[in-house]
């Protein structure tokens, strides 16, 4: 196992006792590459799991520096739950006759979680949380965020709140990450403040529930987050905050999943307040209910 955060002279001894398989983070490999510690010369497979997200967070040059330093001779795999184009554009420059495997269902959706979705405006997505927390009293939660600020932000705020709160992003270094996740496995955490870095991969079969505090940008990300719960036959619940201005959001994930994500209101709090009527006496666009719109288009699947 090569990956950062940890004391290279344990890394560099099992190279040196050789090896039939290397797992490893893109930047370790390209450091031991640099050392010399890591020889590709002999590689017979190469496999490049979660390429879409590899791609996004930035390893693409990484990526590409270690393919080339592969022999030609050689098989590849490219493991992703999506295959946008930049990873059919990898596969074409570095696979011969590549043949495509799709294992997905049809349809996009877990089965044992209740989804829901809140109506909310931006600046009372906090205070809504709050009122989430207090009614479903969740087992285990994980509160997905749509940046790395944006986690550490809300994170602070909880903290406030809720003892038993810890974030994870991109930004932390791998001896952190597994600290972090120990601790949830463990249900030391209650509530884990995340990007989409836990989205995929994370095994934890205590999670209740799921709150995507920031719709995902990507319709099938939102699959990959709520799959966290439900899981090994238990129920689960994951509920959306939807701003009035994300319907189209909502709708496309209602469209991927094939899924009817009803709406959920808290008993006497509202979550969203309309806007104020502007000075020159003119009201501001009215707000679409777009609940009963994405019911409609999901019906019509």
């Amino acid at each position: 196992m090569l990956y950062g955060g940890q004391r290279y002279r344990q890394q560099f001894r099992d190279l040196n006792q050789g090896c039939h398989f290397v797992i490893g983070t893109p930047g370790r490999l390209i450091d031991h590459l640099r050392r010399g510690t890591l020889q590709l010369d002999r590689i017979r497979w190469v496999v490049l799991d979660e390429a879409d997200r590899m791609l996004d967070i930035g390893f693409r040059p990484d990526i590409e520096r270690i393919l080339k330093r592969c022999p030609r001779r050689r098989q590849t795999f490219l493991l992703s739950a999506t295959v946008p184009a930049p990873v059919q554009r990898l596969a074409q420059r570095y696979m011969r006759k590549p043949v495509t495997i799709n294992l997905s269902p049809k349809r996009l959706t877990v089965e044992n979680t209740r989804q829901t979705y809140m109506t909310v405006s931006e600046d009372r997505k906090f205070a809504l949380l709050l009122k989430v927390i207090e009614r479903e009293q969740p087992r285990q939660c994980i509160i997905f965020c749509q940046t790395k600020r944006g986690a550490d932000a809300l994170c602070r705020q909880l903290k406030k709140v809720h003892r038993r709160v810890a974030t994870m992003h991109g930004n932390l270094q791998q001896n952190q990450r597994e600290r972090i996740l120990a601790s949830f496995r463990k249900g030391r955490i209650i509530f884990l403040v995340a990007t989409d870095v836990v989205s995929r991969g994370i095994d934890v079969t205590g999670i209740s529930h799921i709150i995507n505090y920031d719709l995902p940008e990507d319709p099938e990300s939102y699959v990959h987050r709520i799959g966290r719960t439900g899981r090994m036959g238990a129920d689960g619940v994951a509920i959306a905050f939807v701003t009035p201005d994300e319907g189209k959001k909502l709708t496309a994930i209602e469209l991927v999943s094939n899924t009817l994500i009803e709406e959920d209101r808290i008993d006497g709090f509202e979550a969203y307040v309309k806007p104020e009527k502007e000075s020159n006496g003119h009201e501001e666009p009215r707000v679409p209910v777009f609940g009963r719109r994405v019911r409609r288009y999901s019906r019509a699947l």
